[in-house]
């Protein structure tokens, strides 16, 4: 079965260049999407698109501009860019291009069959990226799958012990941790698919209309946390959303307040009209100013000290940004540590 026909996303101001390409790519077997501005491709932007190509010099945003939101959404960033300029054409300048994301680089004016090696290259490579990002969802969903049928025999198992009239206070006690224990291994298995599918761009999310706030109380009462949450409901709009993701969302943040911080944990949830406003407050240590940048980066953690994979920030915000939504973290000695999410109501 043959290879199905690259998608390019072509953005370009000058019409006639535009034109003249986008003929020659399509000649040369390549289906193409034309954009003049670069708000106009970003709008355009599918994940079944293989290649970018892009102008730098766009009337409305700076190609590198382009190029690096193009890289930051989860829905696009698997999407080669091959930047084009006739300008910019140093090698410190196609260096410059490349360090900000861009997997290719060429100065006009380019020779078509060059243009078109390069794009055949980009689509190799993306397509290789795919198989190998498919490979791996399905080995960790396959592993995800054989766990899940253990753990709920021991479920079925522990259920059935709690009924026995026979148990004594310290029975009860060991069955009491054994179930913590197995929805601590059901939530490690939840989080490796999530991460899974976050670094190869294959979040699906199983959107129902739900709330925040009925999403908290059903987590929390399913996590038990050790220290008091603080819910305050200044208001709780309903929205479009996966409530499994978001139960997520809201276990890993408490989670981390609990592992982070100290004393009452203070969880606040505010709707301003389009969107809906979720916030985690904690006291404790500060988070270091230079781990921020990169504290929503994969297997970082807050501190060298912090326990755990360094996952658990990560996901909240694949999740955040799975819905069209954003996290932020604020963090002193006076003020404490608050993480905040922001939602669109709607899709």
């Amino acid at each position: 079965m043959s290879e199905p026909r690259a998608r390019i996303l072509f953005i370009e101001d000058d019409m006639g260049k535009r034109y003249v390409i986008a003929r020659q790519l399509r000649l040369a077997g390549f289906e193409v999407d034309e954009a003049e501005t670069g708000e106009q491709g970003l709008a355009m932007a599918r994940p079944n698109h293989d290649v970018v190509v892009l102008d730098l010099r766009l009337p409305d945003l700076h190609g590198w501009e382009v190029c690096r939101r193009v890289k930051a959404s989860p829905e696009t960033a698997g999407i080669m860019v091959l930047e084009l300029s006739a300008t910019l054409s140093t090698a410190q300048d196609r260096a410059k291009g490349l360090e900000m994301g861009a997997d290719a680089y060429l100065v006009h004016p380019v020779e078509l069959v060059e243009l078109v090696a390069t794009i055949d290259a980009l689509v190799r490579l993306r397509r290789a990226v795919h198989e190998r990002d498919l490979q791996r969802e399905l080995f960790v969903a396959t592993v995800s799958h054989d766990l899940r049928n253990p753990l709920a025999a021991i479920v079925t198992g522990l259920e059935v012990l709690k009924m026995s009239p026979r148990l004594e206070e310290r029975e009860h006690g060991v069955i009491t941790k054994i179930d913590r224990s197995v929805n601590r291994m059901r939530r490690l298995i939840d989080q490796l698919l999530v991460f899974t599918q976050s670094i190869a761009g294959t979040m699906a999310l199983d959107r129902t209309t739900t709330s925040l706030g009925a999403v908290t109380t059903s987590t929390l009462a399913e996590l038990a946390p050790a220290r008091t949450v603080n819910v305050i409901r200044e208001s709780d709009p309903e929205l479009s959303g996966d409530t499994d993701r978001l139960s997520q969302l809201v276990e890993n943040l408490v989670s981390n307040a609990i592992k982070h911080g100290t004393g009452e944990i203070t969880l606040r949830i505010a709707g301003d009209g389009t969107h809906v406003n979720l916030s985690v407050h904690n006291m404790g240590t500060p988070i270091p100013a230079e781990s921020i940048p990169t504290l929503f980066e994969p297997f970082r953690r807050a501190t060298p000290r912090a326990g755990g994979f360094g996952l658990g920030l990560f996901i909240v915000d694949r999740i955040a940004r799975a819905h069209g939504g954003t996290v932020s973290v604020s963090s002193s000695e006076t003020e404490g540590t608050t993480f905040a999410v922001r939602l669109p109501l709607t899709v």
